[in-house]
């Protein structure tokens, strides 16, 4: 019986102390190969480790990403080999200049530079590259140049450095030539295009960017439809997708497509106050709740309400409140 303890107990020391013995495992020493540019120490900076690193808290998965996340490097390879962790790099190329050829204008070349991502002495990868210049044809389109073409050059200059030439071919601005209202709109055209910002191209008219298709100036134009109907009592007024039409050359039609719907009007409206409120000091919203009784439903009405209700909490409870409203269609 004593023999049995014995074996037992040896057994259990060894497998207790060859485990301590594994987790306590560091890495000893970190080799890293393929940079020509960028430093050893830079490498271990943005790999988030270090010697003496426990090996069980090092996931390879992560230094890799962490390393294509700087846009440094187009290959990465890792591997420990016994308590030593490689690393294997290959870099990607550096920017040294870039130009923007067929475009005068620096305004727009100053926009093209702020929003851009690759930038000289920045490293090149083809995938800001494309970014780029989806970049730039967005922000030609929302400034009017509707069909511009971008071709882009590399010119690589030695090992590894490259300058980019964009050649931009603006095309003509697309004019607006006609706006348009469908479905069940309830007002006139002439009414609404005085609510929207976008405006149709005259020749005697003054040249501004509202006259040119601009995609954020319809999300715009939209809202603003929106608040318009809600404002006159069409609680459920839908201002459905606004596109363009090209009719010829660059100009296009903006068509946009309403459903006004039902016209709402406030019935009861009712102040629920704190049990410690003094009703006295609204008075006034009461009065006001009387005289809205049957007029067509308005949230700006509803946001002056709100915002009177505080005004009061403010100087007669001396409180500071945030009123709320809930809305319920009877």
């Amino acid at each position: 019986m004593f023999f049995n303890l014995k074996n037992l107990f040896i057994h259990i020391f060894i497998l207790l102390f060859t485990f301590s013995s594994v987790n306590s495992e560091i890495i000893e020493k970190i080799e890293i190969s393929g940079n020509n540019r960028i430093s050893d120490q830079t490498i271990l900076m943005l790999s988030n480790i270090s010697e003496n690193d426990k090996i069980e808290n090092i996931d390879l998965n992560d230094v890799i990403k962490d390393l294509y996340k700087t846009n440094f490097f187009k290959n990465i390879s890792t591997s420990f080999v016994g308590d030593s962790l490689l690393i294997n790099v290959e870099e990607n190329p550096i920017i040294n200049n870039i130009e923007y050829r067929g475009i005068k204008a620096k305004k727009y070349i100053n926009k093209f530079k702020d929003n851009t991502l690759l930038k000289p002495r920045s490293p090149y990868t083809d995938y800001l590259l494309e970014k780029d210049k989806n970049i730039m044809l967005t922000l030609l389109k929302d400034n009017g140049f509707y069909f511009p073409k971008i071709e882009v050059f590399i010119n690589e200059l030695g090992t590894d450095i490259y300058d980019i030439i964009y050649e931009i071919d603006l095309g003509s601005k697309a004019k607006i030539e006609k706006i348009s209202f469908n479905g069940n709109k309830i007002f006139k055209d002439s009414k609404l295009k005085r609510i929207i910002i976008s405006e149709e191209h005259k020749p005697w008219k003054f040249i501004s960017g509202k006259k040119y298709l601009n995609e954020n100036l319809l999300e715009l134009d939209k809202r603003l439809l929106k608040n318009y109907y809600l404002n006159n009592g069409y609680y459920k007024a839908k201002i459905n997708t606004s596109f363009a039409k090209l009719i010829e050359d660059n100009n296009f039609e903006i068509i946009y497509n309403i459903e006004a719907n039902q016209k709402f009007y406030l019935d009861n409206l009712e102040l629920k106050l704190p049990e410690d409120f003094d009703k006295e000091n609204y008075k006034s919203i009461y009065k006001l709740f009387n005289n809205l009784k049957g007029k067509p439903y308005s949230f700006q009405r509803i946001e002056k309400i709100l915002n009177l209700i505080d005004k009061i909490s403010t100087n007669e409870q001396f409180i500071s409140t945030k009123s709320s409203v809930i809305e319920n269609i009877i």
